[in-house]
């Protein structure tokens, strides 16, 4: 008669580094049993074959061997509908067509049944089977080369040894029932989907297949605050850790990706930093994916404190008139959605303060350009314009997230608006000179790059809305700024060290210079022309400029984000060494002690400034910066000339570690402590086992 393919059974527990392939039953054919003088029994339910098991009544000793590939069991043969056991274990009769039999094997098959929602439980006769057969190839251990031989050798014996004694077995069964070997070509496997005499095979249910478990080794770790990253194209090259570069090689792989892939960083500095537009086309719409979303915006209103004015702008233009439509207090996202809904566009001054890709992003490009680097983000609805014709104090990399958004430029009108030092107030159309110098539909994915002082205007097509990242930096960064800096330092040094500096000025001074005699060149004026200049010329020395160098570098450690580390170095910063044992007797033992054995490095090339101000050695630092600009005051310590020597050898050995015995500081141990705790540096443990710890009341 006809069998009916049963349920799968429940999959049995498989220790880790195993798979289990679960067999399912095809309609076989087998000749019914002759008459019997007995009384037949009471009519029952013809149960549902189990996979293992022939069907209450069929005569086994004539059935055909079924190819394995028709119960979806790789490497065996089934004989009779049964899984052929390996010797030494007990096999299970299906001769008895008595009703005890029937009725034993109903109840089987009905509790391995899905629809009754208990899985039975394999026993582990069974478990042990599919392992044996099913066993996935595990990784080699760590041995030396005469342990691999010996385990080599005795897994081939074993190997040997299990298949003499399956074919042993197989042999006996197939003598016994009566059946023919299986054939080479029926023994061939058939692959899931294929036909097998009309009928189709039964491949590998996804279900059947056992995951094996990962070792602690092998499981690779995730950050202990977990953070969604985007894809900045950020590599080690030569096999080196990203964590291991320098930090500005970092930002340099980050700036390539944000203008990349036709552009290289050494063109675009070459060609059109500060000269001229940079437009990128990549036809690619999720080349920032990840940056921004709605969704993301939404998020953050409901999970943060965002106020209005303070953190958002809620903006409109029309009929050449730009209002700001900010109400006080708390931005909720059904208001925000509602200005949105009403042709309203939305700028938020600070994502990076609360969005951690945005974050991820500026704290990586800051490094490269040793300069405040920010973000503002503008969503615009279909069909509208939320801003005036103006023009910035920054270089602008407008990076389209989603939508469609029309960007006209214009160039600057005198050149006193080159390279702009302050933003324009909001200009009208009619005070823009010319046709613009671009004019261009940005679709999600592109990019568009204008220097200082461009004037620009940008506005939604019907019926597509806009949402873009404005990535901002060189405010205040430019030859002027040093100078305004330098000019100060020059003047107080050279007036202490040049006397002539000192000496009173002339006393017909005023006769030849002002207003009134600007036109006049008397031979006196000339004279005392020469004279100013050399005096000027004096001003510019090697000191003056350094000082002026580590004013700007000092203004950067307050202007920051704090740097964002990397899981890779995470447990040898303060921010992720925990493995302190806390005893009943109070004390608190600490297992990765810093000693003279230590290797330090500095966190990040921009991480710190050393600075010679008011008598004092100060450095500033950052990792105290919060995410919001200048929320604190700006951070520093104090420091001898001899600590000095030793931050100056960090500075200049970074990226390279150094050991903790060779820095030229007394007190070694305090002072690293010192800046470990503000987690200036990065401290690898020697390697040796067994390392001593370090108890502390």
């Amino acid at each position: 008669m006809e069998t009916e393919a049963g349920p799968e059974p429940a999959n049995p527990t498989v220790p880790p580094g195993n798979s289990i392939v679960m067999a399912a039953a095809t309609s076989s054919s087998s000749t019914s049993p002759g008459p019997s003088t007995k009384k037949p029994a009471q009519k029952r339910k013809k149960p549902t074959a189990s996979p293992h098991q022939a069907p209450p009544g069929a005569d086994t000793s004539g059935a055909k061997t079924k190819p394995a590939s028709e119960h979806g069991v790789m490497g065996s043969t089934a004989v009779n509908g049964e899984v052929p056991v390996p010797a030494g274990s007990a096999g299970t009769s299906h001769d008895d067509p008595s009703p005890s039999s029937k009725k034993q094997k109903k109840k089987q098959s009905e509790d391995g049944n899905e629809s009754s929602g208990k899985k039975q439980k394999p026993t582990a006769k069974q478990a042990r089977f599919h392992i044996k057969l099913y066993s996935a190839p595990k990784q080699p251990a760590a041995t030396t080369t005469v342990g691999k031989a010996k385990k080599k050798k005795a897994k081939q014996q074993q190997q040997q040894t299990g298949t003499t004694a399956a074919a042993e077995q197989h042999k006996l069964q197939q003598q016994q029932n009566g059946s023919e070997p299986t054939s080479k070509k029926s023994s061939k496997k058939s692959r899931p989907g294929s036909k097998v005499n009309g009928a189709p095979s039964v491949g590998l249910p996804p279900s059947s297949v056992v995951t094996p478990l990962k070792s602690a080794s092998q499981i690779k770790q995730e950050p202990k605050t977990p953070i969604r990253r985007i894809n900045t194209g950020n590599a080690g090259d030569g096999g080196t850790a990203l964590h291991e570069l320098d930090s500005v090689t970092i930002g340099r792989q980050t700036f390539a990706w944000m203008i990349g892939p036709g552009t290289t960083v050494e063109e675009f500095m070459r060609t059109h930093w500060e000269r001229k537009f940079l437009l990128v086309q990549r036809n690619d719409r999720s080349y920032y994916a990840g940056l921004l979303s709605r969704a993301m915006i939404d998020e953050m209103l409901r999970t943060n404190n965002i106020e209005y004015t303070k953190n958002i702008d809620i903006t409109s233009y029309r009929d050449g008139q730009r209002e700001t439509h900010n109400p006080d207090g708390r931005v909720l996202p059904p208001d925000l959605w509602h200005f949105y809904g009403t042709g309203c566009s939305v700028r938020m001054l600070n994502p990076q303060t609360y969005l951690r890709s945005v974050y991820e992003l500026n704290v990586k490009l800051q490094e490269y350009f040793h300069c405040m680097t920010g973000a503002n983000f503008y969503l615009t609805p279909p069909g509208s314009q939320g801003f005036a014709p103006h023009y910035d104090d920054i270089e602008a990399f407008v990076l389209q997230i989603e939508g469609r958004k029309r960007w006209r430029l214009y160039g600057p009108r005198t050149p006193q608006e080159q390279l702009a030092r302050v933003s324009s107030e909001n200009l009208g159309q009619d005070e823009l000179t010319g046709p613009p110098i671009l004019d261009v539909v940005l679709e999600a994915g592109d990019l568009l790059y204008f220097p200082r002082g461009c004037i620009h205007q940008a506005a939604t097509v019907p019926g597509a809305h806009s949402l873009h990242i404005t990535v901002s930096m060189y405010q205040r960064n430019c030859w002027a700024d040093l100078f305004e800096q330098m000019l100060p330092i020059a003047l107080a040094t050279a007036a202490e060290e040049e006397p002539q500096l000192r000496e009173g000025l002339p006393l017909d001074l005023h006769q030849h210079f002002g207003i009134v005699h600007s036109d006049g060149m008397s031979a006196e004026r000339r004279r005392l022309i020469v004279r100013i200049r050399s005096m000027f010329d004096k001003l510019f020395s090697d000191a003056a400029i350094d000082g002026a160098v580590d004013q700007l570098a000092k203004r950067f450690q307050h202007d920051a984000l704090p740097p964002l580390v990397d899981f890779g170095e995470w447990d040898d910063t303060v921010y992720g060494a925990g493995n302190y044992e806390f005893r009943p007797d109070g004390t608190v033992w600490c297992a990765r002690p810093i000693d003279d054995r230590s290797s330090v490095r500095l966190l990040r090339r921009n991480i710190l400034r050393l600075v010679s101000e008011e008598d004092k050695l100060r450095i500033y630092y950052h990792t105290d910066n919060s995410r919001e600009y200048h929320q604190y005051d700006a951070n520093f310590l104090e420091l001898d000339h001899e600590t000095a020597l030793g931050v100056e050898l960090l500075i200049k050995m970074y990226p390279r570690y150094v050991l903790v015995s060779s820095l030229p500081v007394e007190d070694r141990l305090e002072f690293i402590r010192s800046l470990w705790e503000k987690g200036l540096i990065v401290c690898r443990r020697p390697d040796e086992d067994g390392s001593a710890g370090t108890n502390t009341a």
